[in-house]
């Protein structure tokens, strides 16, 4: 059985994202299907966000803002913005992004798969996520990190 996460971490120049964008990603020890990028917004906020990559790249993943604890349900953990941010972003209770980069948007949005810019594992990577939460966190539609409810 291949690694195909292992395979995407292999690709990319780690220490070069880290100085350049400011991304910290790592794999969980306990279950290797997860990965939490840590990222800074564009008011220096730093996010973290849980991916869980199972049947990577095939299916897209599932995509949570979390706390330190790794709670998705901590609103605190997620940014706020604009009621266009909010198309996206989802706060919990939903706890959730709906685009179709995740399998969350999908859940929601079945008629999304086999759009243009849907995930679709022979084309997408985990890298396309990324650089869309980082563009995401830098728009001007991100106001701030959610306060508590």
């Amino acid at each position: 059985m291949s690694d195909k996460i292992g395979e995407f971490l292999q690709q990319h120049d780690w220490e070069l994202l880290r100085r350049v964008k400011g991304w910290d990603v790592e794999r969980d020890v306990e279950n290797s299907d997860v990965l939490r990028l840590t990222l800074p917004a564009r008011d220096a906020e730093q996010y973290i966000v849980r991916c869980f990559c199972n049947n990577y790249p095939d299916l897209a993943p599932s995509v949570k803002f979390v706390n330190k604890e790794g709670s998705s349900s901590d609103r605190t953990a997620w940014p706020d913005g604009s009621p266009a941010f909010y198309q996206v972003v989802k706060l919990p209770l939903e706890a959730f992004l709906c685009t179709d980069l995740t399998r969350e948007g999908f859940e929601h949005h079945p008629e999304w798969r086999g759009r243009g810019n849907a995930w679709d594992g022979r084309t997408h990577t985990l890298m396309e996520l990324f650089n869309y939460l980082h563009d995401l966190l830098h728009s001007n539609e991100y106001t701030g990190r959610a306060k508590a409810a």
